[in-house]
C-alpha cells in the first residue's frame, strides 16, 4: 500500500486547505502541496469534494477531476510512495473564492459524519484488497469522462470516490467497501441512463 502521512479527517483536511492556499486562483499542484504529497487519501477527498459540490459544476471540472483521480488511481496501484502530477494538470486552476465557499457549505457535514468513522477492517489496507482499491478507482475515474456530458452524471463517481478518499484517509475500511459499493452501482446506473 502506498504510504500515507496523515490519518487526518475530513474536518481537518477542509480547514487545512483553506490555511495553506491564497489568492485569487487555487492551481492543482497547490492543493497537492496544501495536502501532501504522500497523502493520496486525503488528495482523493478533495478532489471528489471538487466533483460533488458546486465547484463540480465549473466546465471542464468533472474531465479534470477524473484525470487527476485516475493519475492518484493509477500511482496507487503500482505503490508508488510520491504523489505526481503532470505539469498540464499541475498547473489547472479554480477560483480560490468558489472551492472556499463549497468547503465551507460542506463542514457542518464533515463535522457530522467524523464522529461515525474511525480505523476498521483494515485488511482493505494491505494487499490483495489495496489493488482491488486502486482498480476501482481507475474504473471510476474513467467512468467521470463519459458522463461529463451528462448534467450531475459524474456525481455517482465523484461519490464513490470521496467515500474511498475518506476510508484511506481514516483507516475505515468498511467505508472503503461503501466507496466501492457506490461505485459499482453508480456504473450501472450510468449505463442504463447513458442517452446515446
Amino acid at each position: 500500500m502506498a504510504k500515507q502521512d496523515t490519518t487526518e479527517d475530513l474536518v481537518a483536511l477542509i480547514d487545512r486547505i483553506k490555511d495553506k492556499t491564497d489568492g485569487d486562483e487555487v492551481s492543482v499542484d497547490d492543493l497537492v502541496e496544501a495536502v501532501g504529497r504522500r497523502a493520496f487519501g486525503p488528495l482523493f477527498i478533495i478532489t471528489s469534494l471538487i466533483a460533488v459540490l458546486p465547484t463540480g459544476m465549473i466546465p471542464g471540472m468533472s474531465i479534470l477531476t477524473g484525470t487527476i483521480m485516475l493519475i492518484l488511481s493509477i500511482q496507487l496501484l503500482f505503490g508508488s510512495d510520491r504523489i505526481w502530477m503532470p505539469d498540464f494538470i499541475a498547473e489547472r486552476t479554480m477560483p480560490r473564492e468558489k472551492l472556499v465557499s463549497s468547503l465551507d457549505k460542506m463542514r457542518p457535514r464533515a463535522e457530522w459524519v467524523s464522529r461515525f468513522i474511525g480505523p476498521r477492517m483494515s485488511f482493505f489496507l494491505h494487499p490483495p484488497f489495496h489493488q482491488m482499491v486502486a482498480l476501482t478507482g481507475v474504473v471510476v475515474s474513467l467512468s467521470m469522462y463519459p458522463l461529463a456530458v451528462v448534467p450531475f452524471g459524474a456525481f455517482p463517481a465523484g461519490l464513490s470516490l470521496l467515500v474511498i478518499g475518506l476510508g484511506l484517509s481514516v483507516r475505515d475500511g468498511l467505508l472503503i467497501a461503501a466507496g466501492i459499493a457506490v461505485g459499482v452501482f453508480g456504473l450501472v446506473v450510468a449505463v442504463f441512463a447513458w442517452p446515446f
